[in-house]
C-alpha cells in the first residue's frame, strides 16, 4: 500500500514537527484523502488534532510510530520534494536512485490515541472568538520573561479588543504585563478567564501567520486552530479554575 507525501516540508513542518512537540510517538491513521492523528502531552493538559491532506492508495491503515524526530531526520534525507512510500505490515519502505530506507513501526495496541470525541467539542458552543497574528504572539513571549512568578494567561474583552494579561490573580505582589491580542471579537469576556501559558508557548513554536481561538466558557475549554489548504491543526486545553 502507497502512501503519498506530494508536499514534504509541509508534511514535517506543518504535521509531525507539531506532533513531536507535544509527545515523541504517535498514532496516524491513512485514509484516501488524508493523514491525521490525535495526541496529548504525557499530563494530558494539551491534545493536538491535526490532519494533512493528500491523496492515498489506502482504504484505511494506522501507523503507530515509535519515534516521530527520528521519522522527521529519516524523510529529510530524501532529496524529493514529493515522496511515495510503501507501507509493508509493520514498516515504512521507501526507495529512489539516491537512497533506500526501512522505518520499522510498533504493533497495534502498544501505542494510544487520547480518549476523546473531537468532533463533539468542535460542536460546542464557543461564545468567544478572536484571531491572533503571529507577531503578537511573539511579543507575548518576550513578555513572558518580564512575568517569571506566574505561568498564567487571563483573557479579556475591553473596548472592543481582546487582551491577555500574564499574572496570578490568586497571589499578592506578582507582577503584571498585559498586551492587545486582537481589535475584534466575537462575544464578551470582561473578566479574566485563566489559562495555563505553557500552551501559547507550545503553540508558538509552530511558524504560522494567525491563530483562529474558540473559547467555551461555560466548559472552559479552549481551541486554537491553525490551517492552510493542506492542513488542520486544532489545539484542545482546559483552561484553571479561579
Amino acid at each position: 500500500m502507497k502512501i503519498n507525501i506530494p508536499d514534504k516540508p509541509t508534511f514535517i513542518n506543518k504535521f509531525l514537527n507539531p506532533l513531536n512537540k507535544i509527545n515523541e510517538n504517535a498514532v496516524l491513521k491513512i485514509t484516501p484523502d488524508k493523514i491525521s492523528s490525535l495526541t496529548s502531552t504525557n499530563d494530558g493538559t494539551l491534545i493536538l488534532h491535526t490532519s494533512y491532506i493528500c491523496k492515498n492508495e489506502i482504504d484505511t491503515a494506522i501507523l503507530n510510530v515509535p519515534d516521530i524526530n527520528k521519522f522527521i531526520k529519516v524523510l529529510s534525507c530524501t532529496s524529493e520534494d514529493s515522496l511515495c512510500i510503501e507501507f509493508d505490515k509493520n514498516c515504512l519502505v521507501y526507495k529512489s536512485s539516491d537512497i533506500k530506507f526501512k522505518y520499522h513501526l510498533l504493533e497495534d495496541g502498544i501505542l494510544s490515541s487520547p480518549a476523546i470525541n473531537v468532533n463533539k467539542i468542535k460542536e460546542l458552543d464557543f461564545d468567544i472568538s478572536f484571531k491572533v497574528q503571529s507577531g503578537v504572539m511573539l511579543n507575548l513571549l518576550k513578555g513572558s520573561t518580564f512575568t517569571t512568578d506566574t505561568n498564567k494567561i487571563y483573557f479579556y474583552t475591553e473596548d472592543g479588543c481582546v487582551y491577555g494579561k500574564l499574572t496570578d490573580m490568586q497571589k499578592h505582589n506578582v507582577d503584571v504585563y498585559t498586551q492587545k491580542l486582537a481589535d475584534n471579537h466575537k462575544g464578551a469576556l470582561p473578566e479574566g478567564l485563566p489559562l495555563n501559558f505553557e500552551v501559547m508557548r507550545m503553540i508558538s513554536s509552530i511558524r504560522f501567520d494567525y491563530i483562529n481561538v474558540h473559547i467555551n466558557t461555560e466548559n472552559n475549554v479552549y481551541i486554537f486552530d491553525i490551517s492552510d489548504d493542506d492542513y488542520k491543526l486544532n489545539y484542545i486545553a482546559s483552561g484553571y479554575i479561579g
